[in-house]
């Protein structure tokens, strides 16, 4: 059980002093040595040291204790709240510190992802993590959503129902998160964002998200105390250089996830705030990738029960306060396969582009391109302009004459919705379409496998 605390309190008799000689030798045994590594360069739980080799003469509990020991001589310090007495650390082993770096360096804003997403902001192939991310945070907040509604209400859906609203608010406060950026981390700033994102939501209609507390044991912090925090962490300067901008953006989730820092829809605002800090800190890419685990992800780090047994070891007590390197370390991989998936997307997109360039040989802008993509995904689908608007955030005569130059070009067929245009692939279309796809699909797969293929195909 979360919060548990396991071995807290022995009284057991200490063993005679050891001389400098004898704790050298110990810690020098090549059994230990091979304890040590597996620490550093990946994730070890208390369970796992069944599947090793222990020194002659101590137990599972007696290793594991040592090893927390030695670890936390080198630990990174979290500060917590008060009146908690327990530490709460973490060590930057070489597998974190690798993994972050390399989060860090293909998040920052000059990268070529970075700017391969400004290009394509727009595209149903990019675009689609947005709403991934926003189905995870509702999932992680005990709500059910539909992901076709999703993808209806992000495409400009009027809103139906208090869900829908709220999924609605999300998406207008993501397109927001630019201008917000450039904001100080305040506790207006976290207000603003829950009482925007549940304007016009019937709170009493949505399940109310089930906490598994850090130390059932103790009453969670205010929430005045808890916004206190997350200011700190969003605002601090000279923090210690091993607590880098990855793992303070970890930490911050960390508090939305398992408290209630608001009233309600924590996991949401959290994932707001993230994607604020991550374009103030100029790691974009990160604001793009959707947060948490999802058992279903294509070659995820983990499965469900190792997911589980990684949360029971950071919040179990072993007689020296929290140990949160496995929640780092699980949740930068987690990061990690999700940029990888977000790469693919765009190397695919890329592929495509080219494609749209040979095959149908018309000089046509890169919003254009996404609109043809678009149809390679659902062929038969009805295009509007206020969402290609909305997407590119350009202005509406610029949208509607994207769609014009296509009609112009033999490419779309317009139809009257209303007041409003919309528009079709024109029936000569359907067999470049499907040219485009034959022509991507081979070398799409070959480089990011299933992520490409579900991304071309028909809803």
């Amino acid at each position: 059980m979360a919060g548990k605390s396991a071995m807290r309190g022995k009284t057991e008799a200490m063993p005679k002093r050891l001389s400098v000689d004898e704790l050298v030798a110990f810690m020098s045994l090549p059994i230990f040595h091979e304890l040590r590594t597996a620490v550093d360069v990946g994730i070890l739980l208390f369970d796992d040291l069944d599947d090793y080799d222990l020194p002659e003469g101590y137990s599972k509990e007696d290793i594991w204790r040592i090893l927390l020991a030695v670890r936390k001589q080198a630990a990174v310090f979290i500060p917590e709240d008060p009146e908690r007495t327990a530490d709460m650390w973490m060590v930057t082993t070489s597998s974190l510190s690798f993994n972050t770096e390399m989060l860090e360096v293909r998040s920052k804003e000059d990268s070529s992802l970075a700017r391969s997403l400004k290009d394509m902001q727009g595209s149903p192939f990019v675009t689609r993590f947005i709403e991934r991310t926003l189905m995870r945070g509702l999932a992680d907040e005990g709500i059910a959503m539909d992901e076709e509604r999703v993808h209806e209400l992000y495409a400009g859906a009027p809103p139906l129902t208090s869900l829908d609203q709220l999924v609605a608010n999300y998406f207008r406060l993501s397109s927001d998160c630019d201008s917000l950026a450039r904001r100080a981390v305040t506790h207006g700033l976290i207000e603003t964002l829950y009482y925007e994102l549940s304007e016009g939501v019937d709170l009493s209609e949505l399940p109310e998200r089930m906490l598994a507390p850090l130390d059932p044991r103790l009453a969670p912090p205010e929430s005045q105390v808890l916004m206190d925090l997350v200011c700190q962490r969003a605002c601090a300067a000279g923090d210690d250089m091993r607590f880098g901008p990855v793992l303070r953006l970890l930490n911050i989730s960390w508090f939305f996830r398992y408290f209630n820092v608001l009233p309600r829809l924590n996991v949401l605002v959290g994932l707001l705030l993230r994607n604020i800090l991550a374009l103030k800190w100029g790691f974009p890419v990160l604001s793009w990738i959707p947060e948490g685990f999802d058992p279903t992800l294509a070659e995820a780090p983990v499965d469900a029960a190792r997911y589980e047994a990684v949360f029971e070891s950071w919040s179990t007590n072993y007689g020296f306060g929290f140990d949160f390197t496995p929640y780092f370390e699980l949740n930068v991989r987690l990061y990690l396969r999700e940029l990888e998936g977000l790469a693919a997307s765009i190397t695919y997109l890329e592929q495509l582009n080219e494609q749209i360039e040979r095959i149908l040989e018309s000089h046509i802008n890169a919003r254009q391109k996404s609109i043809l993509a678009a149809l390679c995904r659902e062929p038969g689908a009805l295009l509007r302009i206020a969402p290609h608007q909305r997407s590119f955030r350009i202005a509406y005569g610029t949208a509607r004459a994207d769609f014009l130059g296509l009609e112009r070009e033999g490419y779309l067929v317009r139809e009257q919705e209303g007041r409003a245009f919309a528009f079709r692939a024109h029936p000569d279309l359907q067999e470049k379409i499907v040219q485009l796809g034959v022509a991507v699909v081979g070398s799409a797969e070959a480089s990011s496998g299933l992520w490409m293929a579900n991304a071309i195909s028909a809803r």
